[in-house]
């Protein structure tokens, strides 16, 4: 399912924007009351897009940033309000077009009248103002929405931006927005698939930098969630499997190759071929099986030389 680059404009807050929008996803009408912001749950609509049969839908809102806390933060409680139980979250940055924002994205689920959800999200801070946008449907459109519309909401950026003002996850990163070009009159098909790369490259080479002081602190599984949450592509695959064989290296140089080895090298061996592995595709022919095994068999070959051994 494809999709190009729409305007959205007359927003509220002047929180224009523009984002990829998924064929066959119309506009529907967003509800007139007003947001009272002095509850601290409350947000309000900017979008509301939804499929063929409006199972499948995207969301986006709005609601001034809190006094105190993180963009995470923020998000985390917000999503608490509703029964969302996050699977993956992590820095990134969504756009690409124009400008790339710093944000928080993440995966969910969540039971709704008997239907689990399967969802992703979004959520940056501009000049003050909290954006999130959410994807969302049944698990079994999942296969044929969930992809162009995760797509879609990462590429949302603002057309009149302000800049962050509010600390993104607090981990002591100055975190700022990136220019990618000024105007843009018309967007090619060529544009679109640029600005994809640049967001997906942003977001990867983010969550990465993320990933390698969480495993410094033995949070793995924490890595692999921040790490997916914003690219879930072979290549992010291959950089985290690099970054455990890095891990893999030090903890070798400290305790010498014996065998057995310590259990914490042990667990990096393990993530750090389970990661390199992922990378390979399903084969769909007896040759590309062949060399499928045989590109594995070298990379096992590789993870084990920096053990020392082959465990069993």
């Amino acid at each position: 399912m494809g999709s190009s680059h729409q305007t959205f404009g007359g927003r509220l807050a002047n929180l224009d924007f523009i984002m990829k929008v998924p064929r066959e996803f119309v506009e529907t009408a967003l509800p007139k009351e007003d947001s009272n912001f002095d509850s601290p749950s409350v947000c309000a609509p900017l979008l509301h897009l939804s499929s063929p049969g409006a199972k499948s839908q995207v969301h986006v809102a709005y609601r001034p940033g809190y006094n105190e806390g993180t963009v995470r933060q923020w998000f985390e409680y917000l999503t608490g309000q509703h029964a969302v139980r996050l699977l993956s979250i992590g820095p990134a940055y969504v756009g690409g077009l124009r400008k790339n924002h710093p944000a928080i994205v993440a995966t969910a689920l969540q039971e709704l009248k008997g239907t689990e959800l399967v969802m992703s999200y979004v959520a940056f801070e501009d000049g003050g103002r909290l954006v999130i946008a959410h994807a969302q449907c049944p698990r079994e459109l999942e296969p044929r929405f969930m992809r162009s519309m995760e797509q879609g909401i990462h590429s949302i950026e603002l057309l009149h931006h302000k800049g962050p003002t509010a600390d993104l996850e607090g981990d002591g990163r100055k975190w700022d927005i990136d220019i990618v070009q000024s105007t843009c009159k018309e967007v090619t098909p060529e544009q679109e698939a640029a600005a994809w790369a640049r967001t997906q490259e942003k977001a990867r080479d983010a969550a990465l930098q993320k990933a390698a002081g969480l495993i410094a602190h033995d949070q793995f599984d924490e890595a692999a969630r921040v790490v997916f949450a914003a690219d879930d592509s072979g290549k992010a695959r291959a950089g985290l499997s690099e970054l455990f064989m890095d891990a893999l290296r030090d903890q070798v140089r400290r305790d010498g190759k014996r065998k057995p080895a310590a259990p914490r090298a042990l667990e990096l061996y393990r993530r750090a071929l389970q990661h390199r592995l992922s990378t390979y595709p399903d084969p769909h022919t007896q040759d590309e099986a062949d060399r499928y095994e045989a590109g594995m068999n070298e990379d096992r070959a590789d993870v084990a030389a920096v053990l020392g051994y082959v465990p069993e």
